[in-house]
């Protein structure tokens, strides 16, 4: 795993990085750390990272411009925003940055969030194989907004395209079944919780790249989708 660190406070740095290490030992993960000093070398370089520590308070560019330009080089990255100033919070929370990690750094606070953010990594990274005829496609589970039924086939809808599979509706449930940010909303729809915004007795609001859509709920499946809602918020607050 990439990960980036970003602070003008070497000590800072160090402590991360010992942090990482330390866990690296204790486990199987490993991790590539690239540290800078200053958000300016960062934002003229194509550097695409799984996780990042940015200070929000350093010389030239902000912390949360450098969060913005990683963001869009990975819309998954999950980032660490590291500081002694409390008056970027809203902006920062505006960037869905992961975790507020305040200065100096508690270890088993950093612990307890790098587990959380590895596990929401994992997720990130899982993917799933649809076959059409001639076509395989590879795609992030975390990418899919919903599955519906279409003309006795079943469309799998992501972020930026549509796919037509052979399967029936059924297999895909049993698939989707293994994650736990899958529900059930309607007879003929499988909706991704991790892009629900909204939702009442009639539709479901999805929120994804700047753009909204809405699926459908049933009265019958209303009860198990708001269940399945609370659990997965509950599980990842």
């Amino acid at each position: 795993m990439n990960v980036l660190i970003c602070d003008d406070d070497l000590k800072i740095v160090q402590q991360i990085k010992n942090f990482l290490l330390k866990l690296s030992k204790q486990s199987t993960y490993n991790f590539d750390i690239t540290c800078f000093s200053n958000g300016d070398s960062i934002l003229d370089k194509q550097i695409k990272t799984d996780f990042a520590f940015i200070d929000i308070e350093m010389p030239g560019v902000n912390g949360l411009s450098v969060t913005k330009h990683l963001q869009t080089l990975n819309p998954n990255i999950i980032v660490f925003i590291v500081t002694s100033f409390q008056g970027y919070l809203d902006d920062a929370m505006d960037l869905k940055v992961f975790r507020f990690l305040s200065k100096p750094i508690d270890e088993n606070r950093f612990f307890r969030s790098i587990e959380i953010a590895l596990n929401l990594y994992k997720q990130s990274t899982e993917k799933i194989i649809l076959d059409y005829f001639d076509e395989c496609h590879n795609i992030f589970t975390i990418d899919i907004l919903y599955l519906t039924i279409e003309n006795r086939k079943t469309k799998l809808v992501t972020k930026t395209q549509e796919f037509i599979s052979n399967k029936k509706f059924d297999y895909w449930k049993k698939q989707l079944s293994k994650y736990e940010y899958f529900a059930q909303s309607h007879y003929s729809y499988i909706v991704n919780l991790k892009n629900v915004t909204d939702f009442n007795k009639n539709e479901i609001t999805l929120s994804f790249n700047s753009k909204k859509a809405t699926v459908p709920i049933s009265r019958s499946f209303y009860a198990s989708f708001k269940k399945a809602f609370y659990e997965y918020m509950g599980g990842t607050i």
